[in-house]
């Protein structure tokens, strides 16, 4: 790749159209899980009804998990076309496939309408858009990296999470409104697919930023020549294991602290819905804000790994602490400031995650590297996270078993990340 034609600063107007174009799907993808888990309670009961509430939820849940196990799939077949087709045209792809999951959702009939065909519709719009997703990350990721001059590169991948935490934000933002003007009845009958409706209507300007996308190059002959996959897993398999490892950690923690506390509040402690929203608000504040601080920080430290080892050991130390206040005290005046405090350690552990991943691999085989490497660990820990959270609760009675359960993967991804190698100051992401 030419960086001299195709680097550009972040500054100017047309890299900043080519981050929003990377990041929208992301966006996208987050709005629509931040809903759904914000409405995970209303959407167990008129999607998988049971006389028993907890039962209800674990099936809702089940449901998000569904569409991470589509993932792996994705992250290979769409990866592998994002390095041999060129970014933009995967990114075209998996949003018109996000958008279709999206609007399925949105217009569902209910199990009390069309019984069993119900909740199978909801769990094949959740496989869809898990397929999408699976390579919709390493096609933008890449891209993030690839556009633009090497001194910030941290920055411009930051936004990959820190559009979860704007997707976050925006939902939990909706979903508080609709909870708070609407009754109880009119939020079960008809609100709760308004936010689903707004994500659809996202799509066609996701579209259009993306077409507007400078052609990149496809892949290079010796990467189709030996095979994506075949130089992937043959020279590079301890570093896919190694980013699988360190990403479990910040998947389960954005998914717990992120998108599941709002359930949490509602289910565990006990608080209004219209209220517990406003945790998903904190939360989304703090991601959105920090993330490209902490970005543009481990640039000027020309360092990836030196944030991320201390933002994640602190988290794992105010784990514990945290979720025992919240237990005793169980009210915004606590659970707000709490949640944001956790968030600002995982933002600044988690920032310059995405870049380390681009930067661990060579060009020709990076979209597909870093979807399968991602893919795979939020497949078997984001996407499960909020329902084993759900199952830890109610088979030990125990309210700080989500605590348990993230400062056990942090702490196993603080031992990947110190065996992966220094890459800031790699040349890498501009081959």
């Amino acid at each position: 790749m030419n960086t001299a034609t195709h680097a550009l600063d972040v500054s100017r107007p047309t890299s900043r159209s080519a981050i929003a174009a990377a990041v929208i799907g992301n966006w996208l993808e987050f709005f629509d899980f931040t809903v759904y888990g914000f409405f995970a309670v209303i959407i167990g009961k008129l999607y998988f009804p049971s006389s028993n509430p907890t039962t209800s939820l674990l099936l809702s849940v089940a449901t998000f998990a569904a569409g991470f196990f589509t993932r792996p799939l994705g992250s290979v077949l769409l990866g592998v076309y994002a390095d041999r087709k060129g970014r933009k045209a995967a990114l075209n792809l998996t949003i018109m496939l996000m958008a279709f999951g999206t609007g399925l959702i949105a217009i569902t009939p209910t199990y009390a309408q069309i019984g069993a065909a119900a909740p199978i519709l909801i769990v094949f719009a959740r496989l869809v858009q898990g397929f999408s997703q699976g390579g919709e990350f390493g096609a933008a990721t890449s891209t993030l990296l690839e556009q633009g001059n090497s001194a910030r590169r941290g920055f411009r991948a930051s936004w990959q999470l820190a559009t979860q935490g704007g997707a976050a934000l925006m939902g939990s933002g909706i979903a508080a409104t609709l909870s708070a003007v609407l009754s109880k009845e009119s939020l079960e009958s008809w609100g709760w697919r308004v936010p689903f409706v707004i994500g659809l209507l996202i799509a066609p300007v996701g579209l259009y930023l993306r077409r507007r996308l400078a052609d990149d190059p496809a892949g290079d002959a010796h990467g189709i020549q030996r095979g994506v996959l075949r130089e992937l897993f043959s020279d590079h398999l301890r570093t896919l294991i190694l980013l699988t490892l360190t990403v479990m950690g910040g998947t389960v923690s954005t998914y717990i602290l992120t998108f599941y506390m709002p359930t949490y509040a509602i289910h565990t402690l006990g608080l209004p819905m219209s209220l517990s929203m406003l945790v998903g608000v904190t939360s989304g504040c703090v991601t959105l804000i920090a993330c490209p601080l902490f970005g543009l920080l481990s640039d000027r430290m020309g360092s990836r790994k030196r944030p991320m080892l201390i933002g994640r050991g602190v988290l794992v130390l105010l784990l514990f602490p945290a979720f025992i206040l919240i237990d005793r005290f169980p009210s915004l005046a606590t659970i707000m400031p709490l949640t944001g405090l956790m968030l600002l350690f995982f933002a600044m552990g988690s920032a310059s995650e995405f870049a380390l991943m681009c930067e661990s691999f060579p060009r020709h085989v990076r979209a597909t590297g870093i979807s399968i490497s991602y893919a795979l660990s939020v497949c078997v820990f984001g996407g499960t996270a909020q329902l084993v959270a759900t199952w830890l609760i109610r088979v030990t009675g125990n309210p700080l078993a989500p605590a348990g359960y993230v400062a056990t993967c942090v702490l196993i991804s603080l031992v990947a990340i110190s065996l992966l190698r220094e890459t800031a100051r790699t040349t890498a992401a501009a081959d």
